[in-house]
Parts: structure tokens; sequence; C-alpha cells
């Protein structure tokens, strides 16, 4: 029969072996303990910064996935402050020993985003919080951000790190896109690489025009020139509120090849979801319908990668109104039209 005691006790120093292999073994004297809070918040801190002028800026956080080309899930620090010659300046690097620093000379327009990024996500409502964990996984380890106004005002926060919080994203993009801005793109987030396509099927709509696009397997008697795998296009038939088959044409064999080029002349970023600026949002009833989303473009490579676009979103719409009008045009003229 089992010792209920030596059960218990060998547990505990399961866990106190487990604990000494863990990040937290050796630590220094007075350091928090593995999993011990850290509490050193001021709540008299004020929750409202009256001041809009920035005067310095710094910000420490982990942001998960490629931000940088070749960095990925990585501490990053951003700072704007006076050097050595009293220029205002705003630098960047991410916490790696092969990551470059960025450097330039601040202006009122970075200043002016940041602050923007602060009143969006009230950030001042955080002055004088300070609480972490010890022993986390880096993702969820300390990020800190503190900001100096003209008025003498200051906010200053630290926490655990949210690796899916808003302000840290859109913090790092204000900087990337202001370096880009002066010249160095270094930090803007890897345009995304397809490979060859394998197939693709689009449903558009332009205007009162709805159609379907995709390849068909037909029957032996549709066959053209005997193949039987061809390029179909159905169409939306508005009096009768249904769709009809149209026609279908051979897929000329450079048809992967001319849908890649088209696909990867856009800036797609945010529709592939290998990418960081790829917007996750539920999807209404309608896009859950196949045929009711106003776009769908849903194409599958060789590399496995897919690419799926399903919206009615008017600035989705309008940001991939180029796209559509290449994909419309060239299936046009397949279709002899």
């Amino acid at each position: 029969m089992r010792n209920p005691g030596k059960t218990i006790l060998s547990a505990a120093l399961s866990a106190l072996t487990f604990f000494s292999f863990s990040g937290c073994a050796g630590r220094p004297i007075g350091a928090p303990e593995c999993g011990g809070v850290t509490d050193r918040t001021d709540h008299r801190a004020p929750k409202k910064i009256v001041s809009q002028d920035l005067t310095s800026f710094f910000a420490h956080f982990f942001l998960p996935g490629e931000w940088s080309p070749g960095r990925k899930n990585c501490f990053y620090t951003f700072d704007v402050k006076k050097d050595e010659t009293g220029t205002l300046t705003a630098t960047a690097k991410a916490d790696v020993v092969t990551a470059p620093t960025v450097s330039a000379p601040a202006d009122e327009k970075l200043l002016t985003a940041l602050q923007a990024i602060i009143d969006a996500r009230n950030l001042a409502s955080m002055n004088g919080y300070y609480r972490v964990t010890a022993g986390l996984p880096p993702e969820f380890q300390k990020c800190h951000v503190s900001a100096v106004y003209a008025s003498g005002e200051t906010l200053t926060f630290t926490e655990n790190n949210d690796p899916d919080a808003e302000w840290t994203r859109e913090t790092y993009l204000a900087f990337a896109d202001w370096f880009a801005e002066k010249g160095d793109d270094a930090l803007l987030p890897p345009k995304q690489s397809f490979g060859p396509v394998r197939d693709c099927a689009f449903t558009l709509t332009d205007g009162e025009r709805k159609i379907h696009i995709s390849p068909v397997h037909v029957l032996e008697k549709d066959a053209i020139d005997g193949e039987r795998r061809l390029l179909g296009r159905t169409a939306y038939d508005s009096a009768a509120k249904e769709w009809q088959r149209d026609e279908c044409v051979l897929i000329p064999g450079d048809y992967p090849e001319q849908i890649l080029a088209i696909l990867s002349a856009h800036d797609l970023r945010a529709f592939d979801y290998h990418s960081v600026l790829y917007r996750k949002r539920p999807m209404t009833e309608e896009e859950k319908d196949f045929f009711r989303p106003a776009l769908q473009i849903h194409v599958n490579f060789a590399d496995g990668k897919r690419l799926r676009i399903d919206t009615n979103d008017a600035g989705d719409l309008e940001t991939l109104r180029p796209l559509v009008k290449e994909l419309l045009a060239y299936h046009d003229a397949l279709f002899g039209e």
C-alpha cells in the first residue's frame, strides 16, 4: 500500500528538480523567485497627460513573428532622445547579436505618430504601473515604456509583455515606416514570397458584374482537345438570382506563372496569414457563405502555402481594387472579351 506522505514528498521533490533546471536556477541574491511577482506600482501617478509635446520616448517589448527580415520572435528597443551633440535622435534595434542599430535625427512627424498611439490606446491610464512576474517565457517577460513631455509630465509603465498588444505592433510600424521614409527600410516586415501556383479560384464583384472563375473537371463529352480539366467561368444572373455556367476554356500553359506575376506585383501582406501584418478579424455571416462575399481570392501554392481572401470590407475592397482589375482583365482576355 502506498504511503500518501511519501507520494506528496516525491511530487514536491520533482517540482523542485524541475525548477532547478529552469531559467530561474542560480538566480542572484535578492532577485525575484521564479514565478514571483514584483509590484512597484505608483498608485499616485496621474492617469491623464495634458501635454501632447513629447520630448523623449523609450519602449522595449517582444513581438512574435518575423517583423524585421531574418529575425523572428525577439525584443525590440526604440529610443528617441538627445544624443551627445544635443540632437534629438531616434534609434531602433532588435535584441539579437546580428541586428544592426537603425538611427536618424527625429522629427515632429515621428513624435506625433507616437503620441497618436498613446492617445488611441489610452496608455496614460497605465502610468505608474509596475508589476512583473519572474520566470515566464520570453514573449511574456518584462516590457517597458517611458515618455517625457515638454510640460515636465512623464508617462511610464512596466508590465509582463503581451505578444498580441496592439500598441506594440503600432509602435513598431510607426518607427519602421518612419525610418523607411528616411531611406532605411531595414525594419519593414518582409514582403511575402509566393511559390509556384498550383491552383486558384476567384469570385469577383465589379459593380453589377459578379463572376466565379476556377479550374473545373468536365465530362468527357465537354472536353476541349481531349482536356477535361479546364478553366471555367460562371456568371451570376441577377434577374434569375442564380449562378449559371457560362463557358470553359483551355488553361494556358503559362497560367500559373501569369497568376503569380499578378499577385507578386501587389503588397498582400495584410491578407497573407504567413505575414505578421495579416489582419485577423472574425468573418461575418455573409463572408462565411461561399457566394456572398464581395471578393474571394483563393490560391494554393506548390510549396504548401495558401492565400485566402474573403471580404466585404470597404477598406479591403479599395486596397485590392488594382489587383481585382488586373485579374479581371487577364481572365476576360482568356475568355475572348
